[in-house]
Formats: structure tokens, C-alpha cells, sequence
């Protein structure tokens, strides 16, 4: 199959955890086929709840060590550098998919 984006260059074909993606190797463009977009988001729904878990033990685990120190945020908060990294998506668990 040849990539929609470039007309003339082929497409590749690559295997990953049973989903068969088409990559273009010149723009990187990646295509799925009927049926492949809800394979992959089969997997993330199955690995959602753990993912989940882990990230609410990991803040309950962190939260007493905050209380016991006293540091909360002030009104000068917002004005740092300092904020809170963003939680990552469900979909960066599967980045490495399209690599």
C-alpha cells in the first residue's frame, strides 16, 4: 500500500503486540486498519485501572510526608516555575507503539 500523504513511496508494515500498523518511512505517518484502533484501545482499557492504582497509591504514599513538613502552596504559587508536572496520558503508556 502506498502512503496517502506521499503517493509514491510504500508503506511498512509493522507488528506490535498483535496490531498490524502501517508506517510511511518518509513522513512517519502512521495508518491503522478497520479494527486496529480498538485493539489498541482494548490494551489501554485493560491497563487503565492498574495504571490508575499505581498513580493514586503513589500520591496517598507522598501526601503525609507534605503534611509533616508544612510546605503548601502560598500565593506565590502560581508566579514560579515550580508547578506540579502534568499526569501523563493514557495514550504515553503506549508511545513506544509507533517507534
Amino acid at each position: 500500500m502506498n502512503c496517502p500523504v506521499c503517493d509514491s513511496v510504500r508503506m511498512r508494515e509493522v507488528e506490535k503486540d498483535g496490531v498490524l500498523i502501517d508506517v510511511c518511512p518518509s513522513c512517519k505517518g502512521v495508518w491503522l486498519d478497520r479494527g486496529e484502533l480498538d485493539k489498541l484501545l482494548e490494551g489501554i482499557r485493560e491497563l487503565r485501572p492498574m495504571y490508575d492504582e499505581h498513580y493514586e497509591q503513589s500520591y496517598r504514599e507522598r501526601q503525609p510526608e507534605y503534611e509533616a513538613s508544612g510546605q503548601y502552596r502560598d500565593d506565590d504559587y502560581h508566579r514560579s516555575k515550580h508547578h506540579k508536572k502534568k499526569k501523563r496520558s493514557v495514550l504515553d503508556v503506549f508511545g513506544d507503539l509507533f517507534d
